[in-house]
Parts: structure tokens; C-alpha cells; sequence
């Protein structure tokens, strides 16, 4: 069973986990030679594990409320919805293959479910080489990062992530 964590704490000790756990999974992932498969999809697993694992009821691929849907074709999803008594997250997740990422269509998802329901707390997660991540420029504005970016340098494989919310 998880460790009851004051409600406060909650969604930042799932960040710092996230961090942690996404730089340990991708440097042995490297260390298996599995880099020709890395995307943003390779990091699903470990962030669904973690989340599990402090008790939260998490979802992925989860219909976006509150954004205009295509009439065909796919649902605009989120990557994650997640819940765990009175703390609710949505997650879109990136994998920054430069230094400059557009996340304009991830921040719309996350403006839309938050305007849709204010109690949820929105998370762009963004993972990628320390090189990358060390001089990223994100365009959008109306973000702002929790705490410090996260990295795992040992030697072959530099990687690191960053986490951020809506201001």
C-alpha cells in the first residue's frame, strides 16, 4: 500500500517520481540498445507504473473535455488522467528531440480541461537528451516549470526531464 502523503504533497512528490523514474528507465533502456525505438510513447509505461503505484486510478489516451473534437477522424485525447482522492491530474507528455519545442496543441488540452474543471491540476511532462532540455525554449507562455529539471548523466546517456503546469 502507498504511504499516505499530506494532500499538499501529492502532485509533487508524483513529479519528482516522474522525473526520477523516467531518467533510470530511458538510461537502461539506452544501455539495452533500444534508442532506435525512443518516442514519447516508451515513456507511457514508466509514468502509468508510477502513478499506480502511489494509488492513483490512471488512465491513458483518455477524450480531451472541454476542447473543440473533429467532427471525423481521431479524438484530440489526453495522455494521461489521473486521480487519487481529492487530487486529479491531466498529463501530456513530449519528448524533445531539440532544443525548441512547440507544445501548442498539448497546452490546448490542458487549458481546456482545466477551464472545464478546476480542480484538476494540468502537467506537460518533457523528457529528452540533457543537452536538449539544458537550453530548451518553449514557446508557449503561459507556463511556468515545478521545481528543477531532473538528469541522469552517466556518461553513454545524458538524459533528463522537465515538468511543467499552467501559470
Amino acid at each position: 500500500m502507498p504511504t499516505a502523503l499530506p494532500k499538499k504533497r501529492q502532485p509533487d512528490d508524483i513529479v519528482n517520481r516522474v522525473k526520477r523514474g523516467l531518467c533510470g528507465y530511458i538510461s537502461y533502456l539506452a544501455a539495452c540498445e533500444m534508442n532506435s525505438a525512443f518516442s514519447e510513447y516508451v515513456l507511457y509505461e514508466p509514468i502509468l507504473r508510477i502513478l499506480l503505484s502511489r494509488g492513483f486510478d490512471a488512465r491513458c489516451e483518455h477524450e480531451c473535455p472541454g476542447i473543440r473534437q473533429p467532427t471525423t477522424g481521431d479524438k484530440k485525447r489526453l495522455d494521461f488522467v489521473a486521480a487519487r482522492g481529492t487530487v486529479h491530474l491531466a498529463i501530456e507528455v513530449k519528448w524533445a528531440k531539440k532544443s525548441y519545442l512547440n507544445v501548442a496543441a498539448d497546452v490546448d488540452k490542458l487549458v481546456a480541461v482545466s477551464a472545464t474543471y478546476k480542480f484538476v491540476k494540468p502537467l506537460l511532462v518533457v523528457f529528452g537528451r540533457k543537452s536538449h532540455l539544458q537550453s530548451l525554449t518553449i514557446k508557449q507562455t503561459n507556463l511556468r516549470e515545478i521545481g528543477t529539471a531532473r538528469y541522469a548523466d552517466l556518461g553513454q546517456t545524458r538524459y533528463g526531464c522537465r515538468v511543467y503546469t499552467l501559470k
